[in-house]
């Protein structure tokens, strides 16, 4: 049995949407960012850095979003959510996972809560505009790296995709959000349509972004 400890619209959404393509069953244990529950000890023993998602299998205890989407494929290779070990095309799915968790979601972070890096407001607003080009930037390479392949991996469907276009939604509300590129937007068009993702959504209670040109869900 999985167990998620997740919050609605948080990294949760990757792992949760890898175990609804898995098909395995899984418990939600939701926590309420508001009264900072997340920073409680009971769930700081399970994941010291307060931090959601967390998974727990069977009593051991996993953390850090790309690490449990990771840990969900191999254990369920029949969900091919990641090419097999020794291909190149593993090589690429490394890299782009590492990418999207190393550098995208750092820079999310820092536009979203510059107040963890500085305690000044100023300083804060700087951090934030230095951010958000910087993520521009960023989002122009990981644009350019997909090229015209329906996936990020080409034509094989990944855990790459879901992670795309969990960092997709969060940029909704940046001046250019990522669907403004093209590729991104076909590839996320792709994947957030797809009924596992969809029952994620749903299960979260949270829709899609709005103002989304390409919208296709009515959200």
């Amino acid at each position: 049995m999985y167990i998620l400890y997740w919050a609605p619209g948080t990294a949760a959404m990757a792992p949760q949407a890898v175990l609804e393509e898995i098909g395995a069953p899984y418990e939600m244990v939701k926590l309420d960012i508001a009264s900072r529950q997340h920073e409680q000890a009971t769930y700081k023993a399970l994941n010291p850095n307060g931090r959601i998602p967390t998974l727990v299998h069977d009593g051991f205890a996993i953390f850090e979003t790309a690490a449990i989407c990771q840990y969900l494929s191999d254990l369920h290779p029949e969900a091919q959510l990641s090419p097999p070990v020794g291909m190149q095309l593993r090589g690429r799915y490394y890299q782009w996972l590492t990418y999207m968790t190393n550098t995208l979601q750092v820079g999310f972070i820092d536009w979203f809560h510059p107040d963890w890096t500085f305690p000044d407001a100023a300083d804060q607003a700087a951090l934030k505009v230095q951010a958000e080009a910087k993520l521009y930037r960023n989002f122009q390479v990981l644009d350019d790296g997909i090229g015209r392949g329906d996936y990020m991996l080409g034509s094989s469907f990944s855990l790459c995709d879901i992670y795309l276009a969990m960092l997709t939604r969060w940029s909704r509300f940046l001046d250019r959000p990522m669907w403004q590129w093209a590729n991104i937007e076909r590839v996320v068009g792709a994947t957030y349509t797809r009924p596992a993702f969809q029952r994620m959504m749903q299960k979260q209670g949270i829709a899609w972004a709005e103002n989304w040109p390409g919208n296709r869900a009515g959200a």
